[in-house]
């Protein structure tokens, strides 16, 4: 799974090396998540479903990523599908031991803002919130290390 792929069409055209759309969304325990307050190190944001077995199965590798790196400035953001609710979405957190921030997207404007058509879709943003990869599907530790190393 290369990492230099583009994101799939969008309304905004987005590409890699494009700065990543500003949003603000409220997590599972009430708190507004800004994407431009996310300073000091690189960001993943993660467009999942709770039924995923690729979500299930990649999700503790990115938490041991995070728990690994978070001290050196990573931050990661779960977004789930416009379809799921937030007891899905927590029984989710719940289970596979998340400790980032997970956020419901209504409506899927977060989706559409970002141009996501399937699910699951991981962005990589540089610490400048430039988009840096896109991979649709699974993502394993060589993943991360590869598009984030040198941020880390």
């Amino acid at each position: 799974m290369g990492c230099d792929r583009q994101l799939e069409s969008t309304q905004a055209n987005l590409r890699l090396g494009d700065s990543a759309p500003d949003f603000a969304a409220k997590d599972l325990e009430g708190n507004v998540v800004i994407l431009s307050s996310l300073n000091e190190g690189p960001i993943i944001l993660r467009f999942f479903e709770t039924n995923c077995r690729f979500c299930k199965a990649d999700t503790p590798v990115i938490t041991e990523f995070y728990k690994k790196h978070r001290n050196k400035g990573l931050k990661v953001l779960y977004i789930g599908s416009f379809y799921e609710n937030a007891a899905s979405l927590r029984a989710f957190s719940d289970e596979l031991g998340t400790v980032f921030p997970v956020v419901m997207d209504s409506g899927a404007k977060l989706a559409n803002l970002y141009g996501i058509r399937a699910y699951p879709q991981t962005l990589f943003l540089s610490p400048d919130k430039k988009i840096l990869a896109a991979i649709l599907g699974g993502v394993g530790e060589v993943e991360l290390n590869e598009v984030l190393g040198k941020y880390l």
